[in-house]
């Protein structure tokens, strides 16, 4: 996943992971109906990277459309 940056502070956010309390590995659930994302090539559980400014704490998730 390449490096993002802070929309507020243009800065280079650090690539982290969130997590919660009895949930494993954080997805999007798309559906497949012939919408943007089936024609983009995004399955049905498509995973996500987690980004924060070390400036402003802004976190963004970003899915990984490569898979």
């Amino acid at each position: 996943m390449s490096d993002r940056q802070c929309p507020d502070c243009d800065v280079q956010m650090e690539q982290t992971n969130i997590t919660a309390e009895g949930v494993g590995d954080l997805y999007v659930e798309t559906e497949r109906d012939g919408e943007i994302l089936d024609r983009l090539g995004v399955g049905q559980q498509t995973s996500v990277h987690t980004f924060l400014c070390l400036e402003c704490g802004l976190t963004r998730l970003y899915a990984d459309l490569s898979e």
